[in-house]
């Protein structure tokens, strides 16, 4: 924050005496680019969707549901869930001892169009939930198998 400061001060104290700060040589000058921003951005999902999943799951599908709303895979089966409808989320209420499934709660609902997409290495059940619709009965869950 100083730094702008001083910069401003060097660029008022400069066009007050008359100086614009140029010269006529070709002498390239260096400049500092201020990338400080008080404003948060969200970051681009780098995640690309898997072409051929193991799984699909339409989230939103019908109104408030996933759809299929339950489903057995193996160990290693990759499975997208698909915005179709947006203002939903995919929470994880539970999972087997040693699984990392993170859903995609971060938020608490996306957009249509959005994807999740997650390889499944521990065998068990899980159940997840849309956080906003969770009592309105939006809830899936699945088997993951050896």
């Amino acid at each position: 924050m100083e730094r702008r400061r001083y910069l401003r001060g060097l660029a008022e104290n400069g066009s007050e005496n008359g100086d614009s700060g140029g010269d006529d040589t070709d002498t390239p000058t260096e400049t500092e680019a201020d990338m400080d921003t008080d404003t948060p951005t969200e970051a681009a999902s780098t995640e690309t969707p898997p072409s051929d999943p193991d799984q699909r799951v339409a989230v939103g599908a019908n109104g408030l549901n996933f759809e299929p709303d339950s489903f057995e895979i193996s160990v290693g089966d990759t499975v997208l869930w698909e915005w179709v409808d947006g203002g939903h989320s995919v929470a994880p209420e539970s999972q087997p001892d040693g699984a990392d499934w993170p859903g995609e709660a971060e938020e608490f609902s996306y957009s249509e169009g959005h994807t999740h997409s997650y390889t499944f290495e521990v065998a068990g059940e899980y159940e997840y939930y849309c956080q906003p619709h969770q009592s309105s009965g939006m809830v899936g869950g699945f088997t993951v198998t050896e």
